[in-house]
Order: structure tokens, then C-alpha cells, then sequence
């Protein structure tokens, strides 16, 4: 079968100088749940809807609406202007087979928009983390990568590479998307936690309080949590309680 990429973009403003970000499907599911996080606490407006070949087809009600009428898919990006924000969000795995050429359009789709730059949310195994007394958070930074003052301003801790190449285990397509966008030259950074299967709710909190010290999505003293909104899908996340007539 040949591969497809469609791309439907309902808003055709320009992302000039906006951050891309990009949650790897990986352990916990931890980037996703951070993105979902943002896109409705932020009121997102969605732009763009796409279907590939890579992507495992899912179809369901809005997750951040239960009023809207309009369908949600595997793969949709969201946009917020006054943070200059794009996430692009999904919703299933990715085929291995396609991956890498979906992958590839993903970064030149929106590096001819002129994005700025693309952060990859993602996590890794638990068990991986080698210094448990550390902060739980990695990142891997490009050489291009317009956060280097920050990230040392913050004394985030940088990824151990091993050799035979940058490997996150559990972390999905992150470092795969990170080599793509080095040999395209888009500023890149990676950002993951270590975690376990569950529920990662918390998880996700971490990460985008995390992710705020660097982009400062709400002002320094004010109280995230209280500026976060779970969406209305996460009532549903580990599906109906069981039945009471089983007891």
C-alpha cells in the first residue's frame, strides 16, 4: 500500500515564530496527557486535522467539548496565538512501517509554516532511571535550540548518552523525530519523565508545570494548578466503574 498524508488545515494564519509541540506515544502516555492538559486549559482552537497511513484510525466525540457536534481523530493540531503554541496531538500509535516518512512531513510541514522551533513530550521506563535522589525529568537539547541559556539558568538535567546512539526506552518515536529534525535544521529539544504504567495524571501536571518553568505559559507566583483544567475526556480514561451487581 502506499503511504498517504493529508493535511487539512481550517486555519490558514501563519505560525511564525510559534513553538510546535509533539507528544511521543510512549510509556504512561504521559506527553499526550500533558498536551491534553494545555490544549484545554489554554482553549485551543483546533487548525488543522490530518490522516496518514502511519496513523491507527480512531474517531470519537471532541474531548475538550462535550457540546461540540464536531468529530476528533487520531491526529489533530491546535493552535493558541497569544502563546505562539501549536500541539499537535495524538490520539493512537503510529504504524512502524510509515512512521518514519509521516514523521519526516510532519517536521517539513511545519518548518515551511516557519515555526521557531519543535519540543517532543515523552517519558521513559521508571526502572531506566539510574540516580533515583534526581529530579525524574530529562531533556535533550539540538545545538540550535533557543532554550541552551534557559536549561542551564534551570539546572534541568541533560539526557546520558550511551553508545550506540541517543535512546530513550519506552520513549516511542521521540529521539526519531529529534534526529529528523537535525537533518531538516529545526531547532529541536526533547523533554521526558520517568514513569510507570497507571494512572498518570500527576505525571502529566508535572510536566506541564515542568514545560512552564521554560515557556512561561502562565506568570511566575501565580498557582497552576488552579489554572490547569482536566478536560472532559479524562472523566471517561479508565473507562465505567464496574457494575454493582457483580458484588
Amino acid at each position: 500500500m502506499d503511504q498517504i498524508n493529508l493535511w487539512k488545515f481550517f486555519d490558514t494564519g501563519h505560525l511564525k515564530g510559534f513553538t510546535l509541540i509533539i507528544p511521543s506515544v510512549a510509556v504512561g502516555n504521559v506527553g499526550q496527557l500533558a498536551c491534553d492538559l494545555l490544549i484545554s486549559s489554554l482553549n485551543m482552537k483546533k487548525i488543522a486535522s490530518v490522516y496518514s497511513s502511519a496513523l491507527i484510525p480512531v474517531a470519537g466525540y471532541d474531548p475538550y467539548d462535550l457540546k461540540s457536534s464536531k468529530l476528533s481523530s487520531s491526529c489533530e493540531a491546535y493552535k493558541c496565538g497569544e502563546r505562539q503554541l501549536v500541539i499537535l496531538q495524538l490520539r493512537a500509535p503510529l504504524v512502524f512501517e510509515y512512521a518514519q516518512n509521516f514523521l519526516e512531513d510532519v517536521v517539513k510541514q511545519f518548518k515551511a509554516k516557519k515555526i521557531k522551533d519543535i519540543i517532543v513530550l515523552t517519558s521513559s521506563f521508571a526502572h531506566e532511571r539510574k540516580h533515583i535522589m534526581t529530579s525524574p525529568f530529562r531533556y535533550l537539547a539540538s545545538e540550535t535550540s533557543p532554550y541552551e541559556d534557559c536549561l542551564k539558568s534551570l539546572n534541568w538535567l541533560v539526557h546520558e548518552s550511551l553508545e550506540g546512539g541517543i535512546k530513550i526506552y519506552g520513549g516511542g518515536f521521540a529521539t526519531q523525530i529529534f534526529q529528523i529534525c537535525k537533518e531538516l535544521d529545526v531547532p529541536s529539544l526533547i523533554i521526558y519523565k520517568y514513569c510507570s504504567e497507571g494512572d498518570n495524571i500527576p505525571d502529566a501536571y508535572e510536566m506541564v508545570n515542568y514545560l512552564n518553568n521554560l515557556l512561561q505559559f502562565y506568570s511566575e507566583g501565580s498557582d497552576l494548578m488552579s489554572e490547569l483544567i482536566q478536560p472532559v475526556s479524562w472523566k471517561l480514561l479508565f473507562g465505567r466503574p464496574p457494575p454493582r451487581d457483580i458484588y
